[in-house]
């Protein structure tokens, strides 16, 4: 009979084989679970920018495409061609701004009293009429009527307005109403002032720009975080002015906002593009760039010459380019490149000979300013275009609102 033999242990050689092999498993489920989650992270961050993209060019589309409701559509949108927000002035290389105007519907009062610095109500506010707020004075009828500011904030429950009597108010998407809405001298017609009270209606103004803000209080460091800002030319925060500090951010990561506008034209005449093979006139300087007899009117046939000139009033289309990055960098990748174009032919079959085809980023041009940059830095970038069509630009008269509601 055989003799047991007697138990062993493990050398030591074997313990360490067998804890190296375990070392280079473990270490292989460590990089395949680090690689998961970097290509998860990854894939929510493109998530995330393409999300806030959308919602951000659903947002503008929507402002501008009531543009010009109930506004005379020769100011019912302002152009701001590279704007530095930081600066509040023009610069070279930066998003642009864009600002629309449109009847707000339930606001409405008669104005028993006019005078050319205040208007009085036949009724009480409901909600306090702010500082740069805009309002439609309608004579009856509506043959004549006045644009004009909100000089002081009228509290809830007040009944007089006093009016904004700036000679030239700063023209800027973060500043207040310019001189197109300052014609408070009109209301000395007589129209304003017969036995029946005229009309009081509000208009909505919309300014959207980009801009950017950091921790250490610089923005134009590289790390920045820029944001589509939405500005009502108001004194929101009560401090009696109205700046940058009056803007709401409505979405992170917006890198980018370039604007062009197709204008009108007849039969097969090429339709003039603005904004893309030139820069867009800054601001109101569009609507005074051309002679008074030249610039279209509400009661001008479709016709009409006056129609089918450069200015803002004869916009048929608005070119909407954003960009979207995400809010932190990815220091294993460089980033997207959404600027440069790639190999000629790789965005499709080639357009028709005298075609002016998009262009990857509008008449940003090669050199933009280092904060707004949509190149490298390691960030995930989305890119998305629209073109709207904003219908009541083709107003032809004034209107008074029938509804009894005042808002």
């Amino acid at each position: 009979m055989r003799a047991p033999r007697r138990p062993r242990g493990f050398s030591l050689v074997e313990l360490l084989v067998a804890t190296a092999i375990g070392g280079v498993v473990l270490t292989g489920i460590c990089l395949v679970f680090i690689s998961q989650a970097w290509q998860y992270q990854a894939h929510a961050s493109r998530r995330a920018v393409q999300s806030s993209v959308r919602q951000a060019l659903g947002f503008v589309e929507r402002h501008v495409r009531n543009a010009g409701y109930g506004v005379d559509p020769d100011r019912a949108i302002l152009a701001y061609d590279s704007f530095d927000a930081a600066g509040n002035a023009p610069g070279n290389g930066y998003p642009d701004g864009i600002t629309v105007h449109a009847r707000d519907l339930y606001f409405r009062r008669r104005a028993t009293t006019v005078g050319t610095d205040f208007l009085q109500f036949d009724r009480e506010l409901q909600r306090p009429l702010h500082k740069g707020e805009i309002l439609l004075v309608l004579c009856p009828g509506a043959i004549r009527y006045a644009y004009v500011t909100v000089g002081e904030t009228a509290p809830e429950g007040a009944t007089t307005v006093q009016l904004d009597t700036a000679a030239s108010p700063v023209d800027s998407p973060s500043g207040p109403p310019g001189a197109l809405f300052h014609e408070q001298e009109q209301l000395s017609d007589a129209c304003f002032h017969d036995t029946e009270s005229p009309v009081v209606v509000k208009v909505e103004r919309s300014s959207f720009y980009v801009a950017a803000f950091d921790d250490d209080g610089d923005p134009a460091t590289p790390d920045a975080t820029p944001y589509l800002m939405l500005h009502r030319g108001t004194d929101i925060n009560g401090d009696g002015t109205i700046d940058g500090a009056d803007a709401a951010p409505i979405a992170v990561g917006i890198e980018q906002l370039q604007v062009a506008y197709i204008l009108n034209t007849l039969g097969n005449t090429p339709p003039p593009l603005v904004g893309v093979e030139d820069t867009v006139p800054w601001g109101e300087t569009w609507h005074t760039g051309t002679p008074e007899t030249d610039r279209p009117r509400l009661d001008d046939a479709y016709a009409s010459p006056r129609r089918l000139g450069s200015h803002p009033a004869n916009i048929r289309q608005v070119r909407l380019t954003l960009v979207a990055r995400s809010t932190k960098a990815d220091t294993q990748r460089p980033g997207d490149d959404v600027l440069t174009p790639g190999v000629e032919g790789t965005e499709g079959p080639s357009l028709p000979s005298g075609t002016t085809s998009w262009r990857q980023l509008e008449n940003l041009g090669t050199t933009p300013a280092k904060t707004f940059d949509p190149r490298g830095g390691g960030f995930s970038r989305a890119v998305m275009r629209e073109a709207i069509a904003p219908k009541n630009l083709l107003m032809r008269s004034q209107f008074i609102p029938i509804h009894p509601g005042g808002g």
